[in-house]
């Protein structure tokens, strides 16, 4: 099913990394929340993490085309004007803005464990980046990490150690959401979701991100037809969620919710709604044939 959702899920998906970094069809489930990139730079590995609080979605006109109906047809300018409004009232929400100064504090703190002093900073703080389907709200944080020969120097796994599980899927005090979380949640596990997934290379490099409106699909029922294992049904999980401060309003956080996992959601449906009618037509194929015998 991976392979069967990866052109679908590009075909409907313009945010984070999925598309615009071109990743490969078995991570096409990812969607980047928080990178934390290491590049080789005068032997020194500048560290860098993205954290995304607040998601708006795009207006494409009263057909969701990107062009408006009946007497604002055409009118891009009117489509135009009011995703802008749109872009800006994030910009201006007190209570994502909350949510991201929260993060970025958080990520401050977890970076300075690992990186020279004074040298993380903030370049972009809650600046607006807008995909096809959403604007979403994204700061950058960067640091240099310890460097040298001695007991101080820091590489990739040290910066694991300090920023795992990331802020952005806890929130602050971390320690404390978690527990809070963890008795919520019953002490169920997760599974991938809010996990990370990347890698490190030889050279020190490294390129994480947080698992975050992603579908993970698992094998129910297995057949065994002439001696190979032959998978009829799979179970498709979603895992999407938001972050939870005191301005928030909760239908407002659910429909946020449902607007992150659309793409995914959209991807699924389509693939079932394809799978279910080619295995009707091989099932009729399969009639045919031995009515024909």
């Amino acid at each position: 099913p991976i392979k069967g959702t990866a052109a679908r899920y590009r075909g409907v998906n313009g945010s984070g990394a999925s598309d615009e970094e071109e990743e490969g069809d078995d991570e096409l489930v990812q969607r980047i929340d928080t990178n934390v990139n290491q590049t080789h730079r005068n032997q020194q590995f500048v560290v860098e993490s993205k954290p995304i609080k607040g998601t708006a979605a795009r207006y494409k006109g009263v057909n969701g085309s990107g062009a408006s109906d009946g007497k604002e047809q055409g009118d891009d300018e009117l489509v135009k004007r009011i995703d802008s409004q749109i872009a800006e009232e994030l910009q201006k929400s007190v209570k994502d803005r909350a949510e991201n100064l929260m993060i970025v504090d958080l990520l401050r703190n977890d970076l300075g464990r690992v990186c020279q002093v004074g040298s993380v900073h903030v370049p972009k703080l809650m600046h607006i980046e807008s995909y096809a389907t959403v604007h979403q709200m994204v700061s950058t944080i960067r640091g240099t990490l310890e460097g040298g020969d001695g007991p101080a120097k820091k590489n990739a796994i040290d910066v694991i150690e300090a920023c795992f599980p990331g802020g952005s899927m806890t929130g602050a005090p971390k320690q404390r959401s978690m527990e809070i979380l963890d008795e919520i949640e019953e002490g169920v596990s997760r599974g991938p979701y809010s996990g990370c997934l990347g890698y490190i290379s030889l050279n020190g490099c490294m390129d994480m991100n947080i698992v975050i409106r992603s579908a993970i699909f698992t094998p129910v029922i297995e057949n065994e037809v002439g001696g190979e294992i032959e998978t009829e049904t799979w179970k498709a999980s979603i895992g999407c969620g938001g972050a939870i401060t005191a301005l928030s309003n909760s239908d407002d956080e659910y429909e946020e919710m449902l607007l992150k996992s659309r793409v995914v959601r959209k991807t699924i449906s389509d693939w079932v709604t394809q799978a279910t009618a080619e295995r009707t037509e091989q099932q009729i194929r399969h009639v045919d044939s031995r009515a024909v015998r």
